[in-house]
């Protein structure tokens, strides 16, 4: 690979590292490490490595440190090699994944999805900790579109290197028109467990990502077929969400974008203003088989206010809820829950239903009201729940 031009990545804010990339002969590493001088070798190697695997024979490299991780450095070198040589087909080979990861079922808990920004080092540093049921690696609103492209190679870098447990593991990619095809070009490579489509307003942008996703998934030769989430985020979009939401098998999801919604529509952002909107996006949901997620909160201090709106979404059917920060996961998370009563309801419901039939009895009441399907299908839905987070539920179900 020849470099053309001298390129800039990343910046030297903390846990982040600048790189600047040179035409040269030979290679030629300058390293200044906030970190301190014992760091310099180690950083170097990561340097070299990188420029390996794209085949750089002649490049003067410098790396201003920051306390970033190997992957960070690495990716910061990716993206100002790219910048250097316009790009091209050798920047989207995949990754080899640091730890085991495994695909995930369709109809798993889904009660937070967290945003943290793609192109945000210092907080990409901690992603590993944060504990929600959904991670979203977000390469649209929260990256400056002159970053974008640099984004594109720390999500990568970021989901083959850290271990993320048991966490579902999403992309937000930008628009297919604007940004989202590259997008996935590159980051597909890191093994996600889904992509998140914003501004979901058709049934025709779901086919053709999940097109893109086929071919990807074949090139690449990934374990698993990728889910996806369309995000739902104005009128057209929501008056279209039942076609969204049965577009493609790989939809497991839609989630509902508050922000943008009450902006086209010209509504307040309160629980009245919202309601048709939130209320329709679940049945569509519902109706397709799918799960729905609620909008993010805004406000990270509310706490009181997060499980108003929380309850409210769970109230409505939803399955879960969007959040901004992770302080707010174990608010979600408490809300979503079963409470005891509610598990042992739910117990009851079914064990009175398993009875009646052994009886052969066609009707069937508990604690005094009929329990015909729905309620039933119900009950078992909150067991499995109440299974799926560890709590006890006896032999019912």
């Amino acid at each position: 690979m020849r470099l053309e031009r001298e390129a800039i990545a990343g910046t030297e804010e903390r846990s982040d590292a600048l790189v600047r990339v040179r035409p040269g002969e030979g290679l030629t590493i300058a390293v200044r490490s906030k970190s301190g001088p014992m760091y310099q070798e180690r950083i170097e190697a990561v340097v070299r490595e990188t420029l390996t695997r794209y085949g750089v024979g002649g490049a003067a490299v410098e790396v201003i440190e920051a306390g970033a991780y190997d992957h960070v450095i690495a990716a910061r070198v990716e993206a100002a090699l790219a910048r250097a040589t316009g790009g091209g087909e050798a920047f989207h080979q995949p990754l080899p994944l640091v730890a085991t990861r495994q695909a995930t079922a369709r109809d798993r808990l889904r009660r937070s999805r967290l945003y943290v920004p793609g192109g945000n080092a210092r907080l990409l540093a901690f992603a590993e900790s944060f504990g929600p049921d959904c991670l979203l690696l977000d390469l649209e609103d929260a990256v400056a579109p002159g970053e974008k492209d640099a984004a594109r190679f720390l999500v990568r870098r970021t989901l083959a290197t850290m271990d993320f447990g048991g966490t579902e593991l999403w992309v937000r990619i930008n628009p297919l028109d604007r940004g989202g095809r590259e997008d996935l070009r590159v980051v597909v490579g890191g093994r996600p467990h889904g992509v998140c489509l914003p501004k979901a307003e058709s049934p025709v942008q779901v086919t053709e990502l999940a097109g893109l996703l086929y071919e990807l998934e074949g090139r690449y030769g990934l374990p698993w077929r990728l889910w996806i989430m369309p995000i739902v985020e104005s009128p057209r979009g929501v008056l279209a969400a039942f076609d969204i939401a049965q577009a493609s098998e790989r939809v497991v999801c839609l989630a509902f974008g508050a922000e943008d919604y009450t902006r086209e529509v010209g509504c307040s952002r309160s629980g009245e203003a919202l309601l048709w909107a939130r209320s329709h996006l679940v049945a569509a949901a519902k109706a397709a088989g799918v799960q729905a997620s609620d909008t993010v909160f805004p406000d990270v201090e509310d706490e009181a206010g997060l499980r108003v709106e929380t309850l409210s979404a769970r109230n409505l059917g939803f399955d879960g809820k969007g959040v901004i920060h992770p302080l707010q996961i174990d608010s979600v998370h408490e809300v979503f829950a079963p409470s005891p009563d509610e598990v042992a309801w739910a117990r009851g419901v079914v064990e009175a239903a398993e009875a009646a039939e052994e009886q052969g009895l066609g009707a069937v009441t508990y604690q005094g009201r009929l329990v015909d399907r729905p309620v039933l299908l119900r009950a078992k839905r909150t067991l499995a729940m109440a299974q799926a987070l560890g709590m006890e539920v006896g032999n019912a179900g």
